[in-house]
């Protein structure tokens, strides 16, 4: 049944994918049209994915502080694993930066939302929504941070400022803020405005999918294979088993447990392959290239890999 369940999740994504690849390739799209496409997921398609997901939900779904750590202390660990990598290797900032992103991110909103979806339906918007908040105040800006220290001038303390006032701007942070405002003082969206919302957020997983094939044509990988399976192996392998670790501590330590739901959406969603527009991300530091290899890699791999891990999840009862 778990294999089943993943087949069902993971398979569209790479036709999707394949199409994208097929339209690039021989068909009317050329790579430089996909940077387009990559902004409108990034800037607009994306954000009203989250506001969706979090808007509505009760205030004890979003903040679960044991769930929160623990996706939050995995990516941290996984960037500093990064870091000593990077320096083992000698590899460039700009380099480090999105090693380190493509260790810790997770592509919650395309792959973990819909395996969410079939295997703990009850809990995939409140997963979902805490992972964004993860993803677009720590992982996303630390991310930036470091590249921007890559290619930046001026002081430390201005980049700082710099990195504080794109992450309260970004579109994904301002999707948040306004979906927990809207909660908070009880706003209802008029019907027609959620159906128009809806409308755009639903095209966010088709472009996104779209546009990595699309960046796949012309994909330039030499002298960068230890780099992408370091990041493969670690995404999908270390970071879950350090998820699971962390988990158990702080559930040791005292801090509130989870449902057996909860504990399984944080494992599975640090198992899933890296984020999907981490290309789009690192394309201006000159980085799509690697990255698109390894969240490729890792989405293809995943679909073991997280069979595995739903199966180990099942044994021990918590799905």
């Amino acid at each position: 049944m778990a294999l089943n369940n993943i087949v069902t999740a993971i398979v569209p994504i790479f036709l999707v994918v394949g199409v994208g690849y097929g339209f690039v390739r021989f068909g009317p799209f050329s790579r430089d049209d996909m940077p387009v496409l990559s902004r409108f997921v990034v800037k607009v398609a994306l954000p009203l994915l989250i506001f969706l997901n979090i808007y509505g939900k009760p205030a004890s779904d979003i903040f679960q502080i044991t769930y929160l750590l623990t996706y939050a202390g995995a990516v941290l660990i996984m960037f500093g694993i990064a870091f000593g990598y990077s320096a083992a290797k000698k590899r460039t900032p700009a380099r480090r930066a999105f090693l380190g992103m493509g260790m810790s991110s997770t592509n919650n909103g395309f792959i973990g939302l819909p395996i969410f979806l079939i295997l703990l339906p009850e809990w995939a918007g409140a997963a979902v929504g805490m992972d964004m908040l993860v993803d677009n105040t720590l992982t996303i800006p630390l991310t930036l941070f470091l590249a921007e220290q890559a290619i930046g001038t001026g002081t430390i303390r201005e980049r700082v400022i710099t990195t504080i006032r794109g992450v309260l701007l970004h579109p994904l942070v301002i999707a948040i803020i306004a979906a927990l405002v809207l909660n908070a003082v009880g706003l209802v969206l008029p019907e027609f405005l959620h159906r128009s919302v809806d409308l755009i957020a639903g095209t966010s997983t088709g472009v996104a999918l779209f546009t990595v094939g699309g960046m796949l044509v012309g994909l330039q990988i030499k002298g960068a294979l230890a780099d992408i399976f370091m990041i493969v192996g670690s995404k999908l392998l270390i970071m879950p088993t350090v998820a699971f670790g962390l988990l158990m501590s702080f559930i040791a330590i005292g801090l509130p447990d989870l449902p057996n739901e909860l504990r399984a959406a944080a494992i599975i969603t640090c198992a899933l392959p890296p984020f999907s527009i981490m290309p789009s991300i690192a394309e201006p530091y000159g980085e799509a290239d690697v990255t698109t290899a390894a969240m490729m890699l890792s989405t293809l791999l995943s679909f073991f890999t997280l069979a595995g891990w739903t199966a180990v999840l099942g044994a021990i009862g918590w799905i």
